[in-house]
């Protein structure tokens, strides 16, 4: 207890005098003597004395007394005098200075021992004043060590992929992730520490109190290498959603439960919630697959590149996420779990979970490869424009690469070539299964994922079959993928990647082997496809060259686009998407006139142009666009009926260009609707012009 005011204390001489002086000068005052006590001098008032805030403290440790004083006196000199009042005697580091120290002695387990102290604060004329401080001293808590396996219970496919076989749970570790231990109200952490690559955490606890145990579904890790993965619920009901990154995070906890006396082992398993036919129990399981996946995706580049940083990235899954598009705006459709399929976006997986519909969780193929298309986002480069494709498409050569090397990519960091994806078919799970190492559906060329996967696939792995007679390994496909093709001048496609393997392995025989055996040309490969003579199945037109060449003098080419590989309007597909060179020796601003050359069979409708030509052109320099929007129109995609005509604003600088041109109404669903069929092939005259 404090005591600081010494004219309180009324049971001695000098507090009562001091308590007098106190008065006569209050009475001084009120006569108006200006606080002279009619002698001339001023009277001198007492000090006060600060012991310091109680403390407690544990034995055999240093301890710093935190004494002061003051006087309303200005100038009066003060010292200080510590006595120790009570408790097992200790020796101060001294006892006439404001703040001494000294080290707490050795006591008895669960008898803690009181040291009292008194401060005594004297002035200049010989008045005092005194607070004391009490010190508690105790044995440390006894500690123990809760420690334990985790795991998450994994249905391997069925024969095939027909489904997910939950007779035969594989029980795998949950990796490298945030394990916390948690008071009993899981609101403060006590320890926290992160999981093994065997599933083994260890904390430690002051013993017998109740605690709990919580596994959180992220991996976090600072230094060489880096990473943070969170895996997340995107659905949100509420009419204002949270934002993305702030939606609940998934975890496991445990019950509460005793630390106890001694050091005890917990094991927790995360359970699929599948009983019988179908999930009746919480898919604790779910999010801590998907992050085992993601975990081995990383390790993969980790291993190659010990210095790799890995951007953030938020995995969202949900048990109410359905492969149906949703009719509102892309967060609306996020917000809700109408997400239509998995997906990568901007450092952020989408992955189905409806059961009845499709689930993710555990086919990790199809969680690493969607991490593939983030990997090309953060570490390489991808030109692929997306959209639905299918086993055997002849596809745009950038969405052929972009997919064919995330598959490729699941087999590698998975060490598994067999790709299975589960979903629900008439109310029964079943599923589809790719063979990375040898599946062979569809026409073999550039244009087929499918070619562009097993080469990849083939490249890495050590198995010999056919043309794969070697290995190059993951080291010279991570060196180009992180170099070359990352800033090709070319978009990406198997031309760019492959010419650049064959100068970084020195390979040259071995992966001229693969692409032939995909019917890929690898005479005088360059990253324009320059010598290539595969233009697919059948008698295709306008799919060779690969580009064409516009020269930027006012000179005019006709090039056409063509669906004849598009049978749905997803405007990704082979021909459809025509690629031109153009170099610009001169820096100027440049006037580019595309004007539609083939009838169209429909009225010209200004109220709704789908009936009339939309011809599109996006300008790249090193993989980086150079169209500006001028006002509020994009130059290149401005929706003009038969023609797109512009001048670019800035001067364009000196290089090597690549154009992606193409006609908008093959990717326009309602196209379909105009009284007569589209075209299927439309040309037009291109002609750029310095301005």
């Amino acid at each position: 207890m404090h005591k600081n005011n010494p004219l309180g204390k009324i049971n001695t001489g000098q507090s009562k005098f001091w308590l007098l002086i106190a008065v006569a000068v209050t009475l001084v005052a009120c006569g108006g003597s200006g606080g002279d006590d009619g002698g001339g001098t001023s009277t001198n008032r007492a000090p006060t004395a600060t012991a310091g805030g109680d403390q407690n403290v544990l034995e055999m440790s240093f301890v710093q007394l935190a004494g002061g004083g003051s006087d309303p006196d200005a100038g009066d000199a003060l010292s200080f005098t510590w006595t120790q009042t009570a408790g097992m005697a200790v020796t101060l580091s001294s006892t006439s200075v404001a703040s001494p120290s000294f080290t707490s002695p050795d006591v008895a387990a669960g008898n803690p021992v009181v040291l009292t102290f008194r401060l005594t604060v004297r002035d200049a004329g010989g008045l005092t004043a005194s607070d004391d401080v009490s010190i508690t001293v105790q044995e440390p808590a006894a500690v123990v060590t809760i420690s334990g396996n985790l795991r998450y219970e994994f249905p391997p496919p069925q024969a095939s992929c027909n489904g997910l076989n939950f007779s035969a749970i594989q029980m795998r570790p949950i990796r490298q992730v945030t394990v916390q231990l948690l008071d009993e109200t899981g609101t403060t952490v006590l320890d926290t520490t992160v999981s093994n690559d065997s599933g083994a955490y260890s904390l430690t606890a002051n013993a017998s109190i109740n605690v709990m145990l919580r596994v959180r579904a992220e991996l976090k890790k600072g230094g060489n290498p880096s990473w943070d993965v969170e895996v997340r619920n995107n659905v949100d009901t509420d009419p204002t959603p949270l934002p993305l990154n702030q939606r609940p995070l998934y975890v496991m906890d445990s019950s509460v439960f005793d630390s106890g006396a001694t050091n005890q082992t917990l094991d927790l398993t995360a359970e699929t919630g599948w009983s019988g036919s179908g999930f009746t129990g919480n898919r604790v399981a779910a999010p801590f697959s998907v992050l085992d996946a993601i975990y081995s995706a990383m390790t993969l580049v980790a291993t190659e590149d010990p210095a790799a940083s890995f951007d953030p990235l938020d995995a969202f899954w949900s048990p109410d996420n359905v492969a149906t598009r949703g009719s509102g705006t892309f967060d609306e459709d996020i917000a809700s779990g109408e997400i239509g399929t998995s997906f990568y976006s901007a450092d952020r997986l989408f992955l189905l979970g409806k059961e009845g519909d499709d689930i993710e969780e555990f086919d990790d193929h199809v969680i690493v490869h969607e991490w593939g298309h983030y990997f090309e986002d953060n570490f390489s480069r991808s030109d692929s424009i997306g959209g639905a494709h299918g086993v055997g498409d002849q596809l745009d050569m950038r969405v052929a690469f972009g997919e064919g090397w995330a598959t490729a990519l699941s087999g590698i960091a998975l060490d598994n070539p067999t790709y299975c994806d589960t979903f629900w078919s008439n109310n029964t799970l079943r599923g589809f299964r790719i063979d990375i190492e040898s599946g062979n559906t569809g026409t073999e060329g550039w244009f087929n994922e499918m070619s562009v996967l097993k080469l990849v696939y083939d490249l890495w792995d050590t198995d010999n079959d056919g043309a794969d007679t070697a290995s190059i390994g993951f080291g010279p496909i991570y060196d180009v993928m992180t170099g070359p093709q990352s800033v090709t001048a070319a978009f990406t496609s198997i031309f760019s990647f492959a010419t650049e393997l064959k100068q970084v392995s020195g390979q040259d025989a071995f992966i001229d082997a693969l692409l032939t055996d995909h019917d890929i040309n690898p005479a005088g490969i360059d990253i324009y496809g320059s010598t290539e003579a595969n233009d697919g199945p059948g008698t295709p037109a306008d799919v060779l060259p690969v580009y064409a060449t516009v020269v930027a003098d006012g000179s005019t080419i006709n090039i056409c686009s063509n669906s004849q590989f598009d049978s749905g309007r997803d405007g990704n597909k082979l021909s459809e998407h025509r690629f031109l060179r153009m170099n610009i020796n001169v820096s100027s601003r440049y006037t580019f006139e595309i004007i539609t050359t083939t009838a169209m069979p429909n009225p010209d409708d200004p109220a709704d142009d789908r009936d009339q030509s939309d011809p599109d052109v996006l300008i790249y320099l090193n993989g980086q666009i150079q169209n500006r929007i001028v006002g509020s129109d994009a130059q290149g995609l401005s929706g003009a009926a038969n023609q797109e005509i512009f001048t670019t604003p800035n001067n364009l600088p000196t290089g090597d260009y690549v154009l992606d041109f193409n006609e908008f109404r093959f990717e326009d669903d309602e196209t379909t609707e105009v009284p007569n069929a589209f075209p299927e092939r439309v040309c037009f005259d291109i002609t750029v012009t310095p301005a």
